[in-house]
């Protein structure tokens, strides 16, 4: 196998690497449980790695098993992931349990329930600060007028 094919290797894993969204080579690398080292090895074409490693790549990677392979034989990968996700026009499906009203809402009134919630138990406290034994709500001690 010539280094050149190695090379070639090695930009088909950094620019799918990008594409996936792992800001770096240290990122792929954790999530594979490589050294840092070795990946960087594969990605700049200095070594060639085992079968084994090359198959957790093609896996990590979404590259359909044999990718690798075609790449070294002056090929293309094939992807299994053609898009990510969060390309898609088409809002994500939720589990039923999101049905609810508050899904539906809009921001305004998620944020007009939210301030309702968190005003309601001010008043409570407010009311339950006068037992008749210290200050009333508004500072004054229980009998004093």
């Amino acid at each position: 196998m010539d280094g050149d094919a190695l090379e070639r290797l090695g930009h088909h894993i950094v620019s799918r690497r990008v594409a996936l969204g792992y800001r770096n080579r240290t990122d792929l690398a954790n999530s594979l449980q490589f050294t840092v080292r070795t990946l960087s090895d594969i990605e700049n074409g200095v070594r060639k790695a085992s079968p084994g490693t090359y198959a957790m790549l093609e896996n990590k990677l979404a590259w359909a098993p044999g990718s690798i392979e075609t790449i070294l034989a002056g090929g293309e990968p094939k992807e299994l992931v053609v898009k990510l996700r969060r390309d898609s026009p088409e809002p994500p499906r939720y589990p039923s349990y999101a049905d609810d009203a508050l899904s539906r809402a809009s921001t305004e009134e998620l944020l007009l329930e939210l301030r309702r919630r968190i005003i309601r138990p001010r008043e409570r406290r407010r009311e339950s600060w006068d037992d008749g034994d210290g200050l009333e709500a508004h500072g004054y001690w229980s009998g004093e007028d």
